[in-house]
C-alpha cells in the first residue's frame, strides 16, 4: 500500500489563510468579543477603514488562494508522479546524532539557568532575550528530533527528552507559537512515514486537545479560568491582533499595483550574526516604506508584510512562487531524509508563524535554523566519523611478517 503527505503545504497553507486573513474581518463585521482586553482598540481601528479600502482588502486576499494552488499544479508540469513514502534507513549518522542531544541538553541547562527569572511567569515576566533563545533551542531540537525519527532507529532519548523540557519551558514563559510548531512537526510525521500512521480518528482527538491546550495556556496568561467563550477568545485573538498592522496600513495608505521590496530584499541581512557584523542600520522595515503604519502587540499580518512589499499584482506573483516553491520541496522530501526534515519543518510554521512574522524573522527560519545550522552540524558529524573510520582502517590492517 503506498503511502504519501496525508497532511502537507496545501493543507497548512489554507488553514492560516482563513484563520489569519478572514477571522480578524469576521470579528470587525460582528463586533465580537466586546469587553474582552484589546478588543475595544481593535474596533475603533476596524471601524476607520474606508469601506472601498476594505473591498480591496478582499480582491487581494481572495486571488492568492488560486495564485497558491495554480504554483502548486504548476510544478505538476514538470515532474508528474509522486514516490512513496517509506522510512530511511539508519547510518553512522544517524546514530550519531544522539550526541548532539546530549550537547543540546547542556545548552537548555546553560539557558534555563540564564532565564529562570522567566520560567513560570508566563506574560507577567516576558524576557524577549530568553525567550528567543528557548525558542531557538526548540527549533534545533525538532530538526534533529526529526532527523532520527525518519530514519529506521529508535530515537535518543536525549533529543525526546530535549524536545519535552523546552517545549515545557517555552510555555511556562508565554510561548504558545513554537511548541505548536513542534506539535504540527509531529502531526506530519505520524501521517506520512510513521510506520504505524494515525488514523483521522485519532487526528481529530489530537487536533481538538491541542485546541483545549492552547486554549488553557492563552487564559493562563490572562490569569483566568476555562469558559468556552474565553477559550474562543484566546484563540481568535492571535489573527485579530496580528491585523492590527492590516488595520492601520489600509487606514492611511493606498494599495500599490507593484512595489520594490526593499524589506524583502534587506532582510536577508539579518541571517548575518550582530556579533560579526551588525547589518541593522540597512535594514528596511516595514513601517517606514508607508504612513502610520502599527503593530502595537510586535506581529506583521502577511498580508500587510507582502503588500507593502510586492504590491497588490506583485503579491500574487510572490504566492505563486511560494506555492511552487513548496511542491518542490514535497518533491524533493519523497527521496533525501535532509530534505525531508526540511520540509516537514517548513510545514510546521506555515499555517501560524508564516502569516504573523515579517521577512527578517522568516528567512531566519528558513535558512539558518532549518538549513544552514543543521546542515553545518551534520557535516562536522559526518566529518568526524570519517576521520575515525580512516584512523580504525590503518589499525585493522593486517600485518606482513
Amino acid at each position: 500500500m503506498k503511502r504519501y503527505y496525508l497532511i502537507d503545504h496545501r493543507i497548512l497553507f489554507f488553514f492560516g489563510y482563513v484563520f489569519y486573513l478572514f477571522t480578524p474581518c469576521l470579528v470587525g463585521m460582528t463586533n465580537a468579543f466586546p469587553g474582552y482586553p484589546g478588543m475595544e482598540l481593535y474596533q475603533g481601528f476596524f471601524r476607520l477603514i474606508p469601506k472601498g479600502k476594505l473591498l480591496q482588502y478582499m480582491l487581494v486576499t481572495l486571488s492568492w488562494l488560486p495564485a497558491f494552488y495554480l504554483g502548486h499544479f504548476s510544478f505538476r508540469l514538470f515532474v508528474h508522479h509522486k514516490r512513496n513514502l517509506q522510512l530511511f534507513p539508519a547510518n553512522p549518522t544517524t546514530r550519531a546524532v544522539s550526541y548532539v542531544g546530549l550537547a543540546l541538553l547542556l545548552v537548555l541547562a546553560l539557558f534555563a539557568y540564564l532565564g529562570r527569572a522567566s520560567l513560570l511567569g508566563g506574560y507577567g515576566s516576558y524576557d524577549i532575550a530568553a525567550r528567543g533563545k528557548m525558542s531557538t533551542l526548540l527549533v534545533i531540537f525538532n530538526f534533529f528530533l526529526l532527523y532520527q525519527l525518519l530514519s529506521t532507529q529508535k530515537p535518543s532519548v536525549f533529543l525526546v527528552t530535549g524536545t519535552l523540557l523546552t517545549g515545557l519551558l517555552l510555555l511556562s514563559m508565554g510561548g504558545r507559537m513554537y511548541v505548536i510548531q513542534t506539535f504540527l512537526i509531529y502531526l506530519i510525521y505520524k501521517t506520512s512515514f510513521a510506520a504505524r500512521r494515525w488514523p483521522l480518528s485519532r487526528i481529530a482527538i489530537v487536533l481538538f486537545a491541542g485546541f483545549l491546550a492552547g486554549s488553557f495556556m492563552g487564559l493562563w496568561r490572562m490569569n483566568t479560568t476555562f469558559k468556552w467563550d474565553r477559550a474562543a477568545y484566546s484563540l481568535l485573538a492571535e489573527p485579530v491582533f496580528t491585523w492590527f498592522s492590516t488595520s492601520t496600513y489600509l487606514i492611511s495608505n493606498d494599495i500599490p499595483v507593484v512595489s520594490i521590496p526593499w524589506n524583502f530584499l534587506t532582510s536577508f541581512l539579518n541571517l548575518i550574526p550582530n556579533t560579526i557584523i551588525s547589518f541593522k542600520p540597512y535594514l528596511v522595515s516595514t513601517g517606514s516604506m508607508v504612513k502610520n503604519y502599527q503593530n502595537p502587540l510586535g506581529a506583521d499580518s502577511v498580508w500587510s508584510t507582502i503588500v507593502i512589499n510586492f504590491g497588490a499584482a506583485g503579491s500574487f506573483l510572490f504566492i505563486f512562487i511560494t506555492g511552487f516553491m513548496l511542491n518542490l520541496l514535497r518533491h524533493i522530501s519523497e527521496r533525501s531524509r535532509f530534505w525531508a526534515v526540511y520540509y516537514i519543518c517548513v510545514c510546521g510554521m506555515l499555517p501560524f508563524q508564516f502569516f504573523r512574522d515579517g521577512f527578517y524573522i522568516i528567512h531566519k527560519q528558513l535558512y539558518f535554523n532549518f538549513l544552514l545550522f543543521p546542515a553545518l552540524i551534520l557535516i562536522v558529524l559526518k566529518t568526524i566519523l570519517l576521520l575515525q573510520s580512516n584512523y580504525k582502517a590503518p589499525l585493522n590492517k593486517p600485518h606482513l611478517h
